[in-house]
């Protein structure tokens, strides 16, 4: 059930740029967990609503489900850690995992995480035809990350990277790990 791979992990974190896009600081990710990455089947586990989104077609993994303790011990991981903070040349402490899964109507306006968030990693389970946008500041789209399964971003949290979805959610369930680190 678990074959999580920290070191396919950290040479992703190593091996994609830190792009600048006008001050928003992210890395792209293309095969995160590597080549043998199975996502359990969570279709039986028990989601609950989103503290603060409560009325979103959002749900997350409950607390108590093993697979979501096994993915904040695999992120609480040194060495992952030690990755992101060389990449961003940041101090950063595991904060909070949630494994997401959005509905049909969802959607989640351009904003910033909450100041106390340093860093926020996404990673997209499943193909979908909704991913992640970075918007400038009149919230116009300067980038969308594709939601292509086993890929993602991570998002260095400052007063400009505002982020958001890149349309609604029409079809089926968009699943994403979605990792903060303060």
């Amino acid at each position: 059930m678990f074959n999580l791979s920290t070191q396919d992990v950290v040479l992703s974190i190593e091996n994609a740029p830190l792009v600048n896009l006008d001050g928003i600081y992210f890395q792209e990710y293309q095969n995160f967990f590597g080549n043998n990455f199975i996502f359990p089947d969570i279709s039986q586990s028990e989601f609950s609503k989103l503290e603060m989104q409560e009325d979103f077609p959002r749900r997350v993994l409950s607390a108590d489900d093993i697979f979501k303790k096994k993915l904040q011990i695999f992120f609480m991981n040194k060495q992952i850690t030690s990755s992101l903070s060389d990449k961003f040349r940041l101090d950063l402490k595991f904060a909070s995992l949630d494994v997401w899964q959005d509905f049909p109507g969802y959607h989640l306006p351009p904003h910033t995480d909450n100041k106390r968030i340093k860093l926020a990693l996404q990673i997209y389970i499943g193909e979908h035809d909704v991913g992640t946008s970075l918007f400038d500041s009149k919230d116009h789209q300067i980038k969308t990350f594709e939601f292509i399964d086993n890929s993602g971003y991570a998002l260095l949290n400052n007063e400009i990277s505002r982020h958001g979805t890149s349309g609604h959610v029409n079809n089926g369930i968009r699943t994403s790990i979605y990792v903060r680190y303060t």
